[in-house]
């Protein structure tokens, strides 16, 4: 069988992100078989694909990173894969998330990584890129060493796992589907989420405005677990206020009124009786999650709670979504308008799916119009 093993160095913005436009590729190590590995800078295209085309099987550590990469240098790669973090994954029984190369060489005997590119260069603020040739090769072809070695000792340990086999290889093949799922990304409505945020902005506004009335001459952020406890269900709120102490004698401010911050003290009366068992760790306060809020009864809470649990709602529309959503975009450095959230199959301990940055299996019913589909 004919094994390539491959692993790119690219630069380091969000952790080498190949959606985020910043980075670049920077070499390709490579390794055919057992024959000696090989480190390029100059990719040619033609050439690397000739090996890829040839190949039965494609052998990464991290599978999905590695052919986002080909993917975003031009590569076609319809070659079943062997993702050895993944494999790592299954052979300890789903126990320890995202298996690191380093963790699984010395958990297999064949030694540690060449950590100087790390420490004298990426842990300096130095860039993939900045890195002298020789030193980034050397490490870039141990990287490839160890991959292929680390290879060679799962298929024995799967020898032992007939069925353990057998679902790592699905999960190999539903890897690929994912890494296309990843690489054509979810499109979003930018200018909807602007309008959106707009919208419920003026709602979350309209509700502050009623809150606030119950206690006018008092601040009270309602985001703050503490202070809506004291809201709800008497108590101590802390608040800062500027006290006049006098006037500036000296320098551009001279004659100026002159200010110190204080600290007082707002003991708030009782709206609301907390439920048994609400109390919290620190005296005097209660639970005042959704779920707590969710069970309050009685005509003060019918007048509070409906209101806290909109307000609450709309600012995580807010703030997780029509904020949210496009601010994760620009961090990550992606093209305007498109999520390239991750499907994880090396977290959950059960070995279901999961997904991050963002989480597209749980998006709000409220949002779902702001995804246009492709296919209109």
């Amino acid at each position: 069988m004919n094994i390539l093993t491959s692993d790119w160095e690219v630069t380091t913005s969000n952790k080498g992100s190949p959606f985020d436009l910043k980075n670049k590729a920077v070499c390709l190590a490579y390794k055919q078989n057992f024959l000696d590995s090989h480190c390029i800078f100059n990719v040619q295209q033609d050439y690397i694909q000739t090996y890829i085309s040839k190949a039965d099987l494609l052998v990464f550590f991290n599978a999905k990173f590695d052919l986002h990469w080909y993917h975003r240098n031009g590569f076609t790669t319809d070659v079943p894969v062997w993702c050895c973090q993944l494999a790592e994954f299954f052979l300890s029984r789903q126990t320890i998330p995202y298996p690191s190369l380093e963790e699984t060489a010395i958990k297999y005997g064949l030694g540690v990584k060449y950590d100087v590119v790390k420490l004298e260069y990426w842990d300096k603020g130095i860039d993939t890129d900045q890195i002298p040739r020789p030193i980034l090769s050397k490490y870039a072809i141990q990287d490839v060493e160890l991959t292929y070695k680390i290879y060679l000792r799962q298929v024995e340990e799967f020898k032992k796992l007939p069925a353990m086999y057998k679902l790592f290889r699905l999960a190999c093949q539903d890897l690929r589907f994912l890494e296309e799922m990843e690489w054509n990304g979810l499109p979003y409505d930018v200018d909807l989420c602007n309008k959106r945020t707009q919208e419920i902005q003026t709602k979350i506004d309209e509700i502050l405005k009623t809150l606030n009335q119950v206690y006018p001459d008092i601040p009270i952020n309602f985001n703050s677990g503490d202070q809506l406890s004291a809201f709800l269900y008497g108590g101590s709120i802390f608040v800062e206020i500027k006290q006049l102490v006098g006037k500036y004698k000296t320098g551009k401010k001279t004659g100026q009124d002159k200010y110190t911050k204080v600290i007082t003290e707002k003991i708030l009366p009782q709206l609301i009786k907390p439920l048994p068992g609400s109390e919290l760790q620190k005296e005097g306060y209660y639970k005042t999650d959704v779920n707590m809020l969710q069970k309050l009864k009685g005509k003060a809470a019918t007048k509070f709670v409906g209101p806290l649990l909109e307000l609450s709602k709309l600012e995580k529309l807010i703030s997780t979504y029509y904020e949210g959503l496009p601010k994760r975009a620009e961090e990550y450095g992606w093209n305007p308008g498109i999520l390239h959230g991750q499907f994880n199959q090396c977290v959950a301990v059960s070995g279901r799916l999961s997904s991050s940055k963002p989480n597209q299996q749980n998006f709000a019913e409220d949002i779902l119009d702001i995804f246009p589909s492709r296919y209109q």
